[in-house]
C-alpha cells in the first residue's frame, strides 16, 4: 500500500488542473479499476470486506431506498430469495406509499444480512479477490479510473513564461538490451538530435514503473520519453502479449490519458528501436522534442530544496 500512496501523491503532485473526466483503463493494464456494487443482491455477509488486504471496502449500516425501488429483478431471479422478496415488496410498497425525501434508512444495530459496501478508490488496487470471495455476485471490476475523485480540486498555476533561449528538458528511458545500443548507434554514427535529453537505462521498458515517471516530471523534466525492443521482439517474452515492451505500451497509454486530464498533455511519449536503429532513435528523440518544444516549458511547479 504504501506504493500505491506514493503514486497516488505523485501524480497530485504534478496536476496542474482539476480533472473532470473519468479514465479508461487498458485491458493490460492491472491494479487500477472501478468496483461496482448492486446493493440489490447484497446480503452483507462482509466475506469481501475480509478479503481485501488493501482494506478497500467497509461496511455502511445504511440501506439507500433507490437501489431497492428502482432495482430490475432479472428473469431468473436474484440469487438470494430472501433479498428478491425484499426488493419485490419494496417495489410493491413503491406503488402505494410515496418515499419522499428518503433516500437511505438506517439498520438496526445487530441487524444481520442488511448494510451497503463502501469502496475507496484511493485503496482499491483492483486484485478481484473481493469479487472471487462475493457468493451473491454483487461486485464486478470496471475498467475505470475515477481520476477526478482521486485527484480533488486543483488550484491553477501561473502560466510559465517561455524564455529566449529556453530549450526542452526530456528525459529518455532506454532499455538496457536495444534501445540503448540504439542511442550508442546514433553518437558512433555522428548523426544530430537535440542535446537536451537525458537517457536513463533500465533492464526493460516493461520494468518502469509510474512513480519513475512522476519523478521525472516533478523533478523539472518537459516531456518524459520511453524506448524499448521493437514490438514482437522484446528480450522478455518475445512476441507474448505479455512481454515488457507490449505491457508498457498500454500502460504509456494509460498514464498520456492521465496527463491529458490533470494538465500535462503531450509530455509523454513512447516508440521502439532495434539495436541496429541508429537513424530511427535519432528521429523518435527529434520528433518528441519537436512536439514538447510546440508545447512549452512544463507547467508544473518545481519544488526546490534549499539546503544550509
Amino acid at each position: 500500500m504504501d506504493k500505491r500512496i506514493d503514486l497516488l501523491e505523485a501524480i497530485r503532485s504534478i496536476a496542474v488542473k482539476t480533472p473532470m473526466n473519468d479514465i479508461e483503463v487498458p485491458e493490460k493494464v492491472v491494479g487500477f479499476g472501478t468496483i461496482e456494487y448492486k446493493a440489490q443482491t447484497c446480503s452483507a455477509c462482509k466475506k469481501c470486506i475480509l478479503a481485501c488486504e488493501p482494506g478497500a471496502l467497509d461496511m455502511d449500516s445504511t440501506l439507500n431506498m433507490p437501489d431497492y425501488v428502482r432495482a430490475t429483478v432479472p428473469m431468473e431471479g436474484f440469487r438470494s430469495k430472501n433479498r428478491e422478496t425484499l426488493v419485490t415488496l419494496l417495489q410493491s410498497l413503491k406503488q402505494d406509499y410515496n418515499f419522499g425525501d428518503v433516500l437511505a434508512v438506517s439498520v438496526p444495530e445487530g441487524l444481520a444480512g442488511y448494510g451497503s459496501i463502501d469502496w475507496s478508490a484511493e485503496q482499491c488496487i483492483a486484485c478481484e479477490k473481493c469479487i472471487e470471495a462475493c457468493p451473491e455476485n454483487c461486485l464486478t471490476l470496471k475498467k475505470v479510473y475515477k481520476l477526478p475523485e482521486i485527484v480533488g480540486e486543483i488550484e491553477a498555476v501561473p502560466v510559465k513564461r517561455t524564455e529566449k533561449d529556453w530549450e526542452p528538458f526530456i528525459i529518455c528511458f532506454v532499455c538496457w538490451e536495444c534501445s540503448h545500443a540504439a542511442a550508442d548507434l546514433a553518437g558512433l554514427m555522428h548523426l544530430s538530435y537535440p542535446a537536451t535529453i537525458r537517457t536513463v537505462r533500465i533492464p526493460c521498458s516493461g520494468a518502469l514503473e509510474p512513480i519513475h515517471i512522476m519523478t521525472a516530471m516533478a523533478q523539472g523534466a518537459d516531456g518524459v520519453l520511453v524506448t524499448g525492443c521493437l514490438l514482437h521482439e522484446c528480450h522478455y517474452g518475445g512476441d507474448s502479449p505479455k512481454a515488457g515492451n507490449f505491457m508498457q505500451y498500454d500502460f504509456v497509454k494509460f498514464w498520456s490519458d492521465i496527463f491529458e486530464e490533470i494538465g500535462i498533455g503531450g509530455r509523454l511519449y513512447i516508440d521502439f528501436a532495434s539495436a541496429a536503429m541508429g537513424i530511427k532513435f535519432a528521429e523518435i528523440v527529434e520528433t518528441f522534442t519537436e512536439q514538447i518544444r510546440k508545447l512549452g516549458p512544463s507547467p508544473i511547479p518545481v519544488k526546490s530544496e534549499v539546503q544550509e
